[in-house]
């Protein structure tokens, strides 16, 4: 019976020893699979608590602090790039009491979700009180800023959240420490569970053996494609790849790359557009072609983008520059069309420098004859400057007019223009003329020459540039006509106030004296309403006042001022649109202005809620048929001109 036994179990000893070795894999792995899911809930719970620690400490330590942080630096600069702290804890605020929100449900904190609520109610009023504070930053009220600050709502809020949190931090280090507790506990069991199986995977060394030798041989296909990929992708050097190659090899060519590609970008971070990649050779097409698609080509693409916009924003700032400068140019000549002319012609040859430039003004005195006259020039030669006269369509200058488009010549003939100095002469390499419009009618032609060629972003700064002068020039032009005409129209006064002591004096010729009179008067009413017309058809606003500050004339652009028309406008004063002390204030700097003659200044004028900003010129005028003294005023608006300006300041910081 013994023997038999014996012999039993020799025969079914592997056959147990597998089943028994079989039973302890399946337990093994059950254990393993409990112990597992044990370990993720402990850290489930570990990290839910951690998690919710950290958004209830999140909401001083940084939403609200930066709130005030972001708030108190706007309240000092004004900048509004300083409220980027408040704008982003405002927002991550938001998301962070959301997230708290869902964590307690999860953890099904009911009690503390009821807490929390009067917390978030508490948060939501400090927000407000922020965005007063902000308001009252942005209305430049200070102490309404101080006096919320004093309110300390921020303490408040502290003394309502400080238990909730003390309880909600107790409560979660509770749970992590019972959680750690069960963790550890899971790690004890895969401690003897692992033991097991080393026990029972001594039997698989030859079947790990082998394995190894298989993963020796992927190993070395996969170094080899990882070459392949590092050319394929990050770059290729262009040599042969070789067939073997170990892995410190591989991994130094993958980081040789890597920091090859570091050093780019720190290179073109600082605004390096020159910076080269080393081992690609500019001069070496083929090369450059292997890496068109790799990392290194991809930078090198980026590199002459970033390089491109860069320019762009340089020639943008050259330009807004260039405008803001000229515009203060034109407006402190725009009285006189000949000084004007001078000095835009001298100022647009300097900043584009230009070797040599003309400006030809549309003269109109003759208006069935129309012409184009030189009013300035710099660097020109005194037998070019004897031909003032270019007749419409004569030449690149009259043809440039006709077509009303730039004209660019890179090619100069040398007998087209010549370049002097006292050593000698020159033929340009580039000649540009550009037609000067505004309001799509062209007021004049600029001609120039240069050694460099004139780039396409100068141009247009010369198009730009033509409006401001146009402006001018017909600003200019009116001015003159309405002055010689009011010279005109005093002259006559004068004259017909000879006539009428002539025409006491002898009575005889009272009959022809008087229909003399009658006729100049007709004329001088004809001239006057020619004035008149003028001055309506002028964007400038002028007016002549009385010696008692009322309107005795004025244009259509005042009168639309005032939404009123002309005829309504005249006999008012100041004191019926604006109240008694400003209107008071306007007419005692009036009477300054008569008393030493002229005033020109600047100042924003504010009419039914709309301000602008004016050029105002002010001077005495003798008003003969009051026979008195009044006030004649031209006021321009310029409050683009100002923007524009304020512009160019701000990027020039």
């Amino acid at each position: 019976m013994i023997s038999t036994l014996r012999k039993v179990i020799k025969d079914k000893l592997v056959t147990f020893s597998m089943l028994i070795i079989m039973i302890l894999i399946v337990l093994a792995t059950i254990f393993t699979w409990l112990n597992k899911q044990r370990i993720l809930e402990t850290t489930r719970i570990k990290e839910q608590g951690e998690l919710v620690k950290e958004r209830l400490s999140f909401i001083f330590r940084e939403s609200l602090r930066g709130m005030d942080l972001g708030l108190r630096g706007y309240a000092l600069t004004k900048n509004k790039q300083v409220l980027s702290p408040y704008e982003s804890s405002l927002a991550g605020n938001i998301t962070n009491l959301k997230n708290l929100d869902s964590l307690f449900r999860v953890q099904k904190l009911d009690t503390a979700l009821a807490r929390f609520e009067k917390i978030k109610t508490g948060i939501d009023a400090y927000v407000e009180v922020t965005k007063k504070m902000k308001a009252a930053v942005e209305r430049d009220s200070i102490k309404e800023f101080v006096r919320l600050l004093n309110q300390d709502k921020g303490y408040d809020l502290w003394v309502l959240f400080s238990p909730f949190n003390d309880s909600i931090v107790k409560y979660e280090d509770a749970q992590i420490s019972k959680a750690q507790s069960d963790y550890e506990a899971a790690l004890d069991w895969n401690i003897f569970i692992q033991i097991i199986l080393l026990a029972l995977g001594l039997p698989s060394i030859t079947y790990i053996i082998y394995i190894i030798n298989k993963e020796n041989k992927d190993r070395k296909r996969l170094l080899i494609e990882l070459e392949k990929n590092n050319r394929d992708y990050l770059f290729d050097p262009g040599d042969e790849q070789q067939q073997s190659i170990n892995l410190q090899d591989s991994i130094s060519h993958s980081i040789g790359n890597f920091k090859k590609a570091a050093e780019f970008i720190k290179g073109i971070s600082a605004k390096n557009f020159n910076v080269q990649w080393a081992g690609i050779d500019q001069s070496d097409q083929s090369n450059i072609q292997m890496n068109e698609h790799t990392l290194a080509g991809e930078l090198l693409k980026m590199r002459d983008q970033m390089k491109l916009a860069k320019q762009e924003d340089d020639q943008r700032f050259w330009v807004n520059d260039g405008l803001a400068q000229f515009s203060q140019v034109v407006r402190k000549h725009q009285s006189s069309l000949p000084k004007l002319c001078e000095e835009a012609t001298s100022y647009l040859s300097h900043y584009l420098k230009a070797q040599h430039g003309s400006l030809f003004v549309r003269n109109e005195e003759n208006e069935g004859d129309p012409f184009l006259q030189l009013a300035a020039c710099y660097a020109l030669e005194q037998k070019s400057k004897q031909e003032k006269r270019i007749e419409i369509g004569d030449g690149l200058i009259g043809q440039t007019y006709l077509d009303g488009e730039p004209l660019i010549l890179k090619e100069v003939p040398a007998a087209l223009v010549q370049i002097t100095s006292g050593l000698g002469h020159s033929t340009p390499a580039s000649l540009c003329v550009v037609p000067l419009k505004y309001n799509n009618k062209i007021e004049a032609v600029l001609e120039m020459a240069s050694f460099h060629e004139f780039e396409q972003h100068e141009i247009g700064f010369l198009q730009k540039a033509g409006e401001f002068v146009a402006s001018a020039i017909i600003t200019a032009k009116v001015s003159t006509k309405m002055e010689t005409m009011l010279n005109e129209t005093q002259q006559q006064t004068e004259e017909m106030r000879a006539q009428e002591e002539e025409m006491q004096q002898n009575m005889e010729e009272l009959t022809a004296t008087q229909e003399e009179i009658h006729r100049q008067g007709l004329e001088a009413k004809g001239l006057l309403a020619t004035t008149i017309t003028i001055l309506n058809e002028l964007p400038q606003k002028i007016f002549l006042k009385d010696e008692n500050g009322k309107m005795v004339l004025a244009n259509a652009s005042v009168a639309k001022a005032h939404n009123l028309s002309v005829e309504e406008l005249i006999g008012k004063s100041d004191f019926d649109f604006v109240d008694a002390k400003t209107a008071q204030e306007w007419r005692n700097q009036e009477l300054e202005i008569i008393k030493k003659g002229s005033d020109t200044y600047i100042f924003d004028e504010t009419l039914h809620g709309h301000t602008r900003t004016l050029t105002t010129t002010k001077k005495a005028f003798y008003i003969p048929h009051l026979k008195q003294t009044g006030l004649l005023g031209i006021q321009t608006d310029i409050t683009e001109i100002q923007e524009l300006r304020k512009t160019t300041s701000k990027k020039q910081k």
